[in-house]
């Protein structure tokens, strides 16, 4: 038997907590759950049941379960018996480290760092269906992973300006992002080229991007300034709603800007500006729609990133916060 029931928090200022429509489910196991088998067998007995669930509200999250390393997170997530989508051969621009092929670090940014709402690897080609995310260890000051759902942003946003959204899904968008020449440890994005491309030399870097349909530029220090191709900014989901489904957000507020050309991180897919107090109208939007809810030790939660962004609001405290991510397709 699984009770499911919405999780109830005091609210915190500046973030609402979605009480119109379902949004995030706690998952309350049986509590005869005590070995990682039986919690395994739970999974794929009622798989179907989660998914379901998963579809209407967008995030699940399951608590008190007797996985407790990197190896138990991993069987939690085959369990599911998704396709793996690893780390080493995607194109994401935030580093990791790897602790099992299809687990690892959320990202190593410093904890002063905020990581702005933005769906999961949206500015490549290749993206996620599902987020796993397991707290080996929660920070004890900050550190929460905010989540918004884009179906219910895309409505607001087409209430206050139907045709701003008109201009996203005719034209899409482009992203300009800023590859360093190895791994920079203090950004968000900080990936560096040879670890994004999967390559070694420049001539290498040279030839997967104009295989990506990118445009790119060397700058000083062996850097790489990369634009990508167009991509849709919007998603059609299999409800037949909407979810503004792209990285707007988190590139227009935590990406770095290209000093030597003044590209802005995002622009609509023919190239002219979004302009700023747009920008700044989905970003209230977002906010008064995010949830903010402190992570738990041995929490984990199950996101579709179709319909949800995510973040990373900083964090401070003697006690290391692990968070743990395994992407699947």
């Amino acid at each position: 038997m699984i009770r499911v029931f919405f999780v109830k928090m005091p609210l915190i200022p500046s973030f609402q907590f979605m009480n119109k429509k379902d949004f995030l489910h706690e998952i309350q196991a049986d509590s005869d759950l005590t070995t990682l088998e039986e919690t395994l067998n739970w999974i794929r007995n009622n798989k179907f049941s989660f998914e379901t669930q998963l579809e209407e509200c967008g995030a699940l999250l399951f608590s008190n379960l007797p996985v407790e390393e990197e190896g138990d997170f991993d069987n939690f997530v085959s369990a599911f018996k998704y396709e793996t989508f690893t780390y080493e051969e995607s194109l994401s621009n935030a580093v990791r480290i790897n602790k099992t092929n299809k687990v690892f670090t959320a990202n190593e940014a410093p904890k002063e760092i905020e990581i702005f709402l933005h769906h999961e690897m949206a500015q490549t080609p290749t993206y996620p269906k599902y987020i796993f995310f397991f707290c080996k260890s929660a920070a004890l000051k900050g550190g929460q992973t905010p989540l918004c759902r884009s179906d219910n942003l895309y409505k607001e946003i087409l209430k206050e300006d139907e045709g701003l959204l008109d201009e996203f899904e005719k034209h899409g968008v482009i992203y300009n992002s800023l590859m360093s020449n190895g791994d920079e440890l203090v950004s968000g994005q900080g990936r560096s080229w040879q670890k994004t491309l999967g390559v070694q030399s420049k001539k290498e870097a040279e030839i997967k991007l104009e295989n990506l349909d990118y445009s790119w530029d060397w700058i000083e220090g062996d850097n790489l300034s990369v634009t990508t191709r167009t991509f849709r900014a919007i998603k059609e989901l299999k409800d037949g709603n909407k979810s503004f489904f792209n990285q707007v957000l988190a590139a227009s507020l935590g990406w770095k800007k290209n000093s030597d050309n003044d590209i802005s991180p995002v622009r609509f897919g023919n190239g002219e500006e979004i302009c700023d107090s747009n920008l700044q109208m989905i970003s209230d939007i977002a906010q008064s729609l995010t949830l903010l809810r402190n992570w738990k030790d041995k929490d984990i939660l199950l996101i579709d990133n179709y319909r949800i962004m995510h973040g990373r609001k900083p964090f401070s405290g003697e006690k290391n916060r692990e968070v743990l991510v395994s992407l699947t397709a």
